[in-house]
């Protein structure tokens, strides 16, 4: 029978891979996302309802263990021995337990590391404003978004605070000092942790989720206030970033949030991750849109379609499309010619 060290026994078998999540299933071996990719673990036996259900009851304390019971699910952040924190979603399905497992302290890597564009990099000399690190779930914009945070706490003067669910990282303090609060622990939600933050002298402000209009008016507020506020959202690219902000709104507050969003914008960085020329590691296209005057008046003056173009004649200030960017990757040999038009 599996027991929860089938969580180490795994991670030591993929050492040095960047492993974010472990599935475990009755009827199928232990699977893993590795690079955004799921594949399955080599060298486990399947397992079968009653490991889960064992190692369900090994993780969670008894008034978890209710929940779970009445509710058939439950998220939870657990610190195990020798491994860290993870975030386990423990959930019923054919009558048995599925566990998900996240794995949450990973090293935070530099910023030089991700092979992040230095313009990208600069953004964390910005004191006030607002940055925007955009992608789907897979892209990597929560290491991109850390390592800005380590970028920020080893080099600037200030407090940080940080709002997530689940907190992903954990931060030294350093030069600043470095806050953090998870949704539903810390904080009863973000908008009111971005709200408290405003009152706790935060220099700069961060927040794991962005796409609720209650959410995006606080982040607003904030960095019109002149704080620095570093915020995620699940969209592909700067045009499409823009309208999604756009329309969490209702046609009567547009004009005034594209005013407000056009004066307080810094930056929108969006990212894709594609996977390296012969199954190789992945590789990082990045679209950067850095807020210019002529940015901020096409946002203001609703000529959002325009983004793309100015940013194709701005190359030389360090924008560039995501377009280009995966050209780029293209003509360097790093990846495969079908995802020129992807």
């Amino acid at each position: 029978m599996y027991a929860l060290d089938i969580i180490a026994d795994i991670l030591e078998s993929v050492k040095g891979k960047n492993v974010t999540d472990i599935h475990l299933t009755a009827g199928a071996v232990p699977a893993i996302r590795i690079d955004g990719k799921l594949t399955y673990a080599a060298g486990f036996e399947v397992i079968r309802p009653d490991d889960t259900k064992n190692m369900a009851n090994e993780m969670l304390n008894a008034e978890q263990k209710a929940v779970l019971e009445s509710k058939h699910y439950i998220c939870a952040t657990i610190a195990l021995k020798d491994i860290g924190r993870i975030r386990a979603n423990i959930y019923q399905q054919r009558s048995s337990y599925a566990i998900n497992i996240k794995i949450l302290d990973n090293a935070i890597k530099t910023l030089e590391e991700l092979e992040i564009p230095q313009v990208v990099t600069d953004l964390y000399k910005k004191e006030s404003g607002l940055i925007l690190i955009c992608g789907n779930k897979n892209s990597g914009k929560s290491t991109t978004v850390a390592s800005i945070i380590k970028k920020i706490s080893q080099n600037r003067e200030c407090q940080v605070l940080t709002i997530e669910n689940p907190i992903k990282f954990l931060y030294k303090h350093d030069k600043a000092l470095v806050n953090q609060k998870e949704v539903g622990i810390d904080v009863l939600s973000f908008e009111e942790g971005i709200c408290s933050a405003m009152d706790q002298d935060a220099d700069v402000i961060m927040t794991s989720y962005a796409g609720a209009p209650e959410i995006f008016s606080a982040i607003l507020t904030a960095a019109e206030r002149g704080h620095l506020v570093i915020a995620t959202l699940h969209t592909v690219n700067t045009v499409s970033a823009i309208e999604y902000i756009l329309a969490m709104f209702p046609a009567e507050r547009r004009e005034h949030v594209r005013v407000v969003l056009g004066n307080a914008l810094q930056g929108i960085v969006c990212q894709k991750l594609i996977p390296g020329k012969s199954g190789g590691c992945y590789k990082l296209a990045v679209e950067v849109m850095l807020a210019t005057q002529a940015a901020k008046n096409l946002i203001v003056e609703n000529k959002i379609h325009q983004i793309p173009a100015l940013m194709k004649a701005s190359k030389s200030l360090g924008m560039i499309t995501m377009e280009d960017s995966v050209r780029e990757l293209y003509n360097r040999g790093e990846i495969d010619e079908s995802w020129l038009n992807s």
